[in-house]
């Protein structure tokens, strides 16, 4: 008699086992997810948050293969994914359904109030996929605020009346034209008198909600990637604690290559869709530069995409390159780093399906790749990044991931609370930082330095100092007349570097030289400096309007007098009460993923 047949494993079973071993590595581990990917690939999968485990530990997988083999599957796996969605939406009940929303997986929605620029961008590349949440009653109701600015006046007795519902209104005005009401309110804003700037600033207040169904599996989380070349396998542990993070920083990169015009347009259409389904944005990226884009090919399957500014929408005084970073194709982390003199101030954020990788040793190389481009010693890491006003990085222990790294807290006092930290964890292995604790090691920012700095190399620049330096210029030169103080300043500065032909450059070059020459006019001894100081500092203004933002990153950070100039003004600005930090250009808005 034949003995009973084992009894198949159960799907949960199967996907616990799955998420055990994604990140191992052994050949045993191989053949384990060969197998239980294959018992997975026949099983229907109706359950929410079993289809997303399923999908998350596949996404993982195809950033980290085993093998060809392991790959082959996963790849196969999640192109299946939209029919397995499709079938959860028909037979799923409502309050399951919903669980779906903002997973940005395929053949599902997410909802956000992208800004004005982010959602042109999406009514340009899914005309069809995008469109108003008419059920969010706060948006509508903004939006309904300015329509008087954008309509015939004499339309206005239509939105007053309390019997024609504002839906049935944009119906109406579309009339027979084939355009989402998303559509039809871009083109409306776009059509009307008011500047781009208003505009801008009018639909961003709004906060309308929009949602984005991902018919695209490409833009989803599920396939999202780009041709990577030569595939890395892992055939051996993950590269996890034993980093030396200095070293790596160190490291001669062989080159940070300027991709082409299609390429780079391809990288920042990957790099705005990875943060989109996820619902986070980077401001610097509404405004990408196709013509500054960079990659850096480092070992392990690892790309880090670097994207610049267009010179209208760059910072005063820093510059500023978004990053991307690609395993094996896959967007798998973000980012901004500011560069300014020997300083960067950055932040970053390993995408959370895939914080159980090489995250330390990707951060090493995102730093390494900026430290090639921008020849930064000194590297800052702002506040809100290690928990100042941001939950995530408190519950992800991002200050001690950090420290660990090297940072350091800039405030004396918190430097003090943590070397305290820090002792009683080398006491007491089981020792952890209260909330309470953690909530005061966040209130500093923190900074690692490649070198001990001496004099005014060992000070950083706050460009805030500047700022407020020229904001009191203005006001007790030229009584707040701003439009004055920048038409005076620029033609001193031409006149003090003697450049008659500036009117000559090109438009973006004019626009650096005029913003700035508010903060050079403050130069006392400008107009005294030798002539190949004069020339150097020619060179860097009409960088700043250049191409690339590198070249004027590096040639700012090798004018020493500038430099020391720079510094001189700062430190005389009046002292400034330490304000609540905002998130800005510089935060991506989360922890960075330990």
């Amino acid at each position: 008699m034949n003995a009973t047949a084992a009894a198949p494993e159960s799907t949960q079973t199967l996907l616990e086992l799955l998420n055990s071993a994604k990140n191992r590595f052994t050949p045993a581990d191989c053949g384990t997810k060969v197998k239980t990917i294959r018992a997975l690939q026949d099983r229907e999968i109706r359950d929410v948050a079993s289809l997303v485990q399923f999908h998350e530990s596949l996404c993982f997988l195809r950033a980290y293969p085993d093998s060809p083999e392991v790959l082959r599957l996963v790849e196969e796996s999640l192109e299946g994914f939209a029919a397995r969605v499709d079938l959860v939406k028909v037979t799923g009940r409502s309050a399951e359904l919903k669980k779906l929303r903002d997973t940005g997986i395929v053949h599902t929605t997410v909802y956000y109030p992208y800004p004005h620029a982010m959602a042109k961008w999406l009514v340009n590349h899914f005309p069809r996929d995008v469109e108003m949440d008419w059920e969010d009653d706060a948006g509508i109701d903004k939006i309904c605020a300015i329509l008087p600015l954008l309509v015939a006046y004499a339309e206005n007795d239509a939105l007053d009346d309390e019997r024609i519902a504002l839906r049935d209104w944009v119906r109406a005005a579309k009339g027979t034209r084939d355009v989402s009401d998303l559509q039809w309110l871009l083109e409306l804003l776009r059509r009307s008198p008011l500047s781009p700037e208003i505009i801008r600033n009018l639909y961003d207040g709004a906060e309308l909600l929009l949602g984005w169904e991902l018919c695209d599996a490409a833009a989803s989380r599920t396939l999202a990637g780009c041709p990577a070349g030569r595939i890395f396998h892992h055939r051996g542990p993950l590269k996890r604690g034993q980093i030396d993070f200095l070293r790596e920083i160190r490291k001669p990169l062989p080159a940070v290559k300027v991709v082409s015009l299609r390429t780079a347009e391809a990288l920042i259409h990957l790099f705005r869709c990875a943060l989109s389904v996820r619902n986070r944005e980077l401001h610097p990226l509404l405004y990408a530069n196709p013509q500054d884009v960079m990659v850096a090919d480092v070992d392990r399957g690892l790309r880090i995409v670097l994207v610049g500014v267009i010179p209208e929408f760059r910072l005063p005084l820093e510059g500023y390159y978004s990053f991307l970073v690609l395993k094996n194709g896959v967007p798998v982390g973000y980012g901004g780093g500011g560069p300014l003199l020997d300083r960067l101030e950055i932040a970053g954020n390993i995408f959370e399906t895939f914080r159980q990788g090489e995250s330390v040793y990707i951060f090493s190389q995102v730093y390494r790749a900026f430290h090639h481009l921008c020849g930064s010693d000194y590297f800052l890491v702002p506040r809100y990044q290690v928990g100042y006003e941001n939950d995530e990085a408190l519950d992800s222990g991002a200050f001690w991931f950090y420290h660990k790294l090297g940072f350091r807290p800039e405030d004396p006092d918190v430097y003090k609370l943590a070397e305290e930290e820090q002792a009683k964890i080398k006491a007491d292995s089981s020792y952890r930082s209260s909330r309470k604790t953690l909530e005061a090691l966040a209130q500093s920012d923190m900074s690692l330095r490649l070198k001990d700095g001496t004099g005014w190399r060992s000070k950083v620049l706050q460009p805030g100092g500047l700022g407020f330096r020229v904001s009191l210029h203005i006001a007790q030169k030229f009584q707040g007349d701003r439009a004055a103080a920048i038409r005076a300043g620029t033609q001193q500065v031409a006149q003090h570097l003697d450049i008659r032909a500036w009117r000559r450059w090109s438009g973006p070059e004019q626009m650096a030289l005029e913003r700035l020459s508010p903060i050079l006019v403050l130069i006392p001894d400008l107009a005294r400096w030798s002539s190949a100081e004069k020339r150097s500092l020619v060179r860097i203004i009409r960088a700043k309007g250049g191409r690339s933002e590198a070249a004027y990153v590096r040639l700012l950070r090798g004018h020493v007098r500038l430099a020391r100039s720079l510094h001189a003004l700062a430190d005389s600005a009046t002292p400034l009460p330490v304000p609540t930090r905002q998130t800005g250009p510089m935060s991506p808005g989360h922890s960075p993923g330990v």
